[in-house]
């Protein structure tokens, strides 16, 4: 190999790096702006105060985040149950990547800090008040987790039913509880918890002590942008997780 050989392939491979870490600074980017937009996502939801703000308060949210937005039948004053959803990076998704196998892409995605998430959030209007407001959050799992303790592969249940592997929490307020039985209601009728497949819900109603929900309100966006995959929900709401596990009302489904 002749010395101009050499130098010309020494060049094609710092063009090749600086692509490839330009990339890669690009997608860190992105995935740090997607925070920043979780966080002013959750920061409006809280804003909204149940049975007291408006539906002009309602719309100023619905303006600001209608990219994202969607709402099923009509949407006025007089009803109006309006979703957000922000995904991001939808590559890594497992439902993107639903066949079996060593998922060699996720894999090298997520070595190198990077992975999918969601954001959620709903509010209802009903006569031109805002009785509910929420929030919610997902983000996938490490790879190796892709599987159940019993080897399946964790999309495809032995049972014919399949769910994807991630860390999935939410939390409601409203003038009525999710799916709280009379039992939970008698333990506490502000507060309750239930497990629908793989997501954890808090939910409680505006007569719950001010701490309270705002512990219950309080995500963790770490997940999103730290370098190695959360394994626990807990680091996600801290406070539905502690109270949930640690044997706190609620209803598994």
């Amino acid at each position: 190999m002749t010395k101009l050989s050499r130098v010309s392939w020494h060049n094609v491979l710092f063009v090749i790096l600086s692509v490839l870490f330009a990339s890669w600074l690009g997608l860190q980017a992105s995935q740090w702006l997607f925070r920043i937009r979780a966080e002013r996502l959750l920061t409006d939801i809280k804003s909204l105060q149940v049975n007291h703000s408006s539906w002009a308060d309602a719309q100023k949210l619905m303006d600001r985040w209608g990219r994202w937005g969607h709402w099923y039948g009509n949407c006025t004053s007089s009803d109006c149950q309006y979703e957000i959803a922000v995904p991001h990076f939808s590559l890594v998704y497992p439902q993107f990547v639903f066949e079996e196998g060593p998922q060699l892409d996720a894999r090298i995605l997520e070595s190198v800090g990077l992975r999918s998430a969601l954001v959620t959030a709903t509010l209802h209007v009903d006569h031109g008040v805002v009785t509910e407001r929420g929030f919610g959050m997902s983000v996938a799992l490490p790879v190796s987790n892709w599987t159940i303790p019993e080897g399946s592969f964790w999309l495809r249940v032995d049972n014919g039913s399949g769910y994807w592997p991630t860390l999935d929490v939410a939390s409601f307020e409203g003038t009525t509880l999710h799916s709280a039985s009379s039992f939970d209601v008698e333990k506490n009728p502000y507060r309750g918890f239930v497990q629908r497949r793989t997501t954890l819900e808090a939910s409680f109603t505006p007569e719950e002590a001010p701490e309270e929900k705002a512990a219950l309100m309080d995500f963790h966006f770490d997940c999103i942008t730290r370098w190695t995959a959360c394994t626990n929900r807990g680091d996600l709401l801290p406070r539905a997780a502690d109270e949930f596990e640690g044997g706190g009302p609620y209803l598994k489904k």
